[in-house]
């Protein structure tokens, strides 16, 4: 009998000893009927091999939503004549495990697996896509078939095989194991996600069905079911069973609108459990009632001493500045999603600084680029080359501007020599807000003194000027920018674009570059928000980029001034968009944003 699975990650110690104790009997039982001792140690080994396999399939579970396997193996034949299969939870297809994908693995068997592998690499085969055509999962069944010293998983009910058995000479004659069990595990197996899905606490799947709502096969792609009572039938409808809905990006909240929210607090959890988990479950029989997974923001890394590479379950890297934590919460830890770091945490709660990772993979990608029109060179960008001390942010129409060199010129090329080698930079997670709680007017613009933070719910650091004039970066957005630390600065034109391209580069967000009006923070009257308004408007937990205010940047646009990006409150422009106005300007939709680049 195997360890199921449970909603708990790793083993209870409770698991752990009925485990021993299991093992022990039958090895008793092998000791009584086995004939000789090298059988003993061969059924031994295999059910150590069984045992380790469970515990580590399981952390992989528990970790990724999906079983490490994605070979499938068909030739079950010898599994199905020992009469060991159960017709209740080994419903699903048999997989090769990848042990491969699962750290600290010694085993005693299954060693043809290397041999499987080097085959599949000498043929050719891409394995690298997370989906696989139906050619290519064939051709790697038919090779798969041609090895027996290897260990197989069912994809229902997770039980483990190892195909080649292990032939044990008894008193009642040759008896052949292949787990380690004898008859069918007819355990009843709560699996912890389905088709990569999670299941809630306190509800059960229990099956799938089609579009007219009929029972049909695991294995067959339909709706997921899930209920608070696992022996009810799926062609059933009831007041206790939810069906998923799949939502690739919560553009379009209105597609919420039949659903009832006791707060906005829990509107706000909802939304950022779909953002997440790419959908939620709702009720059958009552559309306004939906169950969603909670995420918990509430946990950060220790403080980084030195800069360090950064490496998440997908493999994808970035790097953490010194003096920051990095979140290690679901949503948010994640490079894909949007990985989220802060200066400082108080009782497990982000109470500092929020920024987010935009990777730049290919530095020749990293130009100032017109949406839709002509990109422009990084030779033209950057007037003199890496090497040279000369750099300027270039102005919408291809023209250098402040050529009589300034703070800035240190700056871009700082700032550019470390995207280049770390490949990537951080952008603030939502727009600058003031450390205060009285909003500014146009009649206390003058007044700069007070400190920008990039925290959830703060007022608007509106406003604020670009700076004196062209060529004089002080009072205003450049030197709150610069003043937050040694390493930050007003976001750049060519930072605006490589955001807007990363985020472009996901395909369920692609249109909301340039169609901004399901996610945009537009409030038709031009009100104000504070920031980090809403989760509907949010793209890889960075907010606002399509209002609520326009952000001053470091873009110029000929000699006389500079741009803003993004849309604003009252209008429908999108986060592409690009508004020219005097460095010197004072506006109450005028704010900005920082960036944060990692330096030696």
């Amino acid at each position: 009998m195997k360890i199921n699975l449970k909603k708990e990650k790793g083993i209870t110690m409770t698991a752990l000893v009925i485990t021993v104790i299991i093992l022990l009997i039958l090895t008793n039982m092998i000791v009584y009927n086995a004939q000789d001792k090298k059988d003993i140690d061969d059924l031994t080994n295999l059910y150590n091999d069984i045992e380790i396999l469970n515990t580590k399939v399981e952390e992989f579970y528990n970790t990724n939503g999906t079983i490490p396997a994605k070979i499938k193996y068909t030739n079950i034949s010898d599994l199905k004549s020992a009469n060991i299969l159960s017709n209740n939870n080994d419903t699903g297809d048999f997989y090769v495990i990848d042990l491969q994908a699962m750290q600290g693995l010694t085993l005693n068997y299954g060693r043809e697996y290397d041999d499987l592998i080097s085959e599949v690499t000498d043929s050719g085969i891409d394995t690298s896509s997370k989906e696989l055509s139906e050619d290519t999962k064939n051709e790697l069944t038919t090779i798969a078939n041609n090895y027996s010293d290897l260990y197989i998983i069912n994809s229902n009910s997770h039980n483990i095989f190892y195909v080649k058995g292990i032939t044990v000479s008894e008193k009642t004659g040759d008896k052949k194991y292949y787990t380690n069990y004898t008859t069918p595990d007819e355990t009843t197996v709560d699996l912890r996600y389905i088709d990569g899905i999670l299941i809630p606490d306190g509800y059960y799947y229990i099956g799938k069905v089609d579009d007219n709502w009929k029972k049909i096969a695991d294995n067959e792609s339909g709706t997921i079911i899930i209920s608070t009572d696992k022996t009810e039938n799926v062609e059933t409808s009831t007041e206790n069973q939810y069906y998923w809905v799949k939502k690739i990006s919560i553009s379009g909240t209105q597609d919420f609108s039949t659903l009832s929210f006791k707060d906005e607090t829990e509107k706000d959890k909802f939304l950022k459990s779909v953002t997440h988990y790419k959908g939620y479950f709702k009720n059958r029989k009552d559309e306004s009632k939906a169950v969603y997974l909670p995420i918990d923001e509430n946990k950060w890394s220790e403080t980084y001493t030195e800069n360090t590479k950064y490496v998440d379950k997908n493999g994808d890297i970035a790097y953490i500045p010194k003096g920051f934590r990095v979140s290690l919460a679901e949503g948010t830890n994640e490079i894909k999603d949007g990985l989220v770091i802060t200066d400082n945490v108080e009782n497990n709660i982000s109470t500092g600084n929020e920024f987010v990772w935009v990777p730049v993979d290919d530095f020749s990608e990293f130009v100032r680029e017109d949406f839709g029109d002509t990109k422009i060179s990084s030779e033209d960008f950057i007037t003199t080359g890496l090497t040279e001390s000369k750099y300027y942010e270039i102005s919408a129409n291809g023209l250098n501007v402040n050529e009589t060199g300034s703070t800035s010129t240190k700056e871009v090329q700082e700032m550019y020599k470390s995207i280049k080698k770390y490949k990537g930079f951080y952008v603030g997670r939502y727009e600058t807000g003031i450390d205060g709680d009285t909003a500014r007017t146009l009649e206390t613009a003058s007044d700069i003194s007070m400190a920008p933070v990039i925290k959830k719910g703060k007022k608007i650091y509106n406003y604020i000027k670009w700076g004196n004039s062209m060529t004089d970066e002080t009072g205003g957005a450049v030197e709150k920018a610069r003043s937050m630390y040694e390493n930050s600065t007003l976001c750049y034109g060519v930072q605006w674009d490589a955001i807007l391209r990363w985020l472009k580069s996901f395909s369920e967000i692609s249109d909301d570059i340039t169609n901004s009006t399901s996610i945009g923070n537009y409030d038709t009257d031009g009100n104000i928000a504070t920031t980090g308004y809403d989760e509907a408007y949010q793209l890889k937990n960075i907010y606002d980029l399509a209002g609520n205010v326009a952000e001053w940047t470091m873009e110029a646009y000929g000699t006389d001034t500079r741009v803003l990006r993004g849309g604003k409150s009252g209008t429908t422009d999108n986060m592409t968009n690009r508004e020219t106005a005097s460095p010197n300007s004072i506006n109450g939709l005028y704010g900005f944003r920082v960036t944060l680049y990692v330096k030696d």
